[in-house]
């Protein structure tokens, strides 16, 4: 029972747990890889976008425009959840929201994006 319970604290741990970036430290954190970038804003946290945390072969952060309004402005995000997919720095993909503010993609074809960055660099 207490691995059991071990368990769940990790695998929530992990599904729930989604770092934030700055100005500071975004160059640093998009520079290798795939990065996924959720633009948001606090008073609209309850659009965040939930499945972001469990893509796979990328790392996840979130930007929050009203702290971070120069990176909101460098990437031209004018609604939010606004989601960019990154690769090495380079912006690969961006999915808008819709006019409720809600993310217009699903985690299949976010999940998607970042398998087709995955699968070129084997080719």
């Amino acid at each position: 029972m207490k691995y059991l319970a071990l368990l769940f604290l990790l695998l929530t741990t992990n599904i729930v747990a989604q770092e934030f970036v700055t100005s500071s430290s975004f160059d640093s954190k998009t520079a290798k890889g795939t990065v996924v970038i959720e633009f948001y804003v606090e008073w609209n946290d309850g659009n965040k976008v939930a499945f972001l945390p469990s893509l796979k072969d990328c790392n996840v952060y979130r930007v929050c425009i009203v702290k971070s309004s120069d990176l909101q402005s460098e990437y031209k995000v004018t609604s939010v959840p606004t989601v960019i997919v990154f690769d090495n720095g380079l912006e690969k993909k961006r999915f808008n929201p819709t006019i409720m503010m809600q993310l217009n993609a699903t985690k299949k074809e976010v999940q998607s994006v970042i398998d087709e960055i995955t699968f070129n660099k084997f080719q």
